[in-house]
């Protein structure tokens, strides 16, 4: 009877194990997770995340996640034209990005 619950344990253990691994990386960036990436988020990682973090966690530029982009602009529009012409020490991305990468990597930072 003991070893028949030691079995059970191990491969409960065993089990907790693989979709904890599973999970990492199914939640890596790019790697198929909730906010599902796309050309936002290839732009975002290729713009916008050596100011604010990989994760939109912040750094030289605010943290943009857990919903700190939208409460700052409620209105997309506002945050659109804080990316195409800047504010502050944000530098402007009008004629570096086209307006639809700014709007795309806009939609992403909404996600975060």
């Amino acid at each position: 009877m003991f070893k028949r619950v030691v079995a059970g344990a191990e491969a409960l253990a065993l089990l907790a194990i693989a979709v904890f691994v599973i999970m990492l990386f199914a939640n890596e960036p790019g790697g198929g997770g909730a906010s599902g990436g796309g050309p936002g988020a290839e732009l975002f990682s290729l713009r916008c995340a050596s100011c604010h973090g990989s994760d939109g966690g912040g750094g030289i530029g605010p943290r943009l996640s857990d919903g700190a982009v939208v409460d700052a602009y409620p209105d997309i529009a506002d945050e659109i034209d804080v990316v195409t012409n800047g504010k502050n020490s944000m530098p402007s991305f009008e004629g570096r990005l086209a307006p639809q990468e700014i709007e795309q990597v806009v939609e992403y930072t909404r996600t975060l």
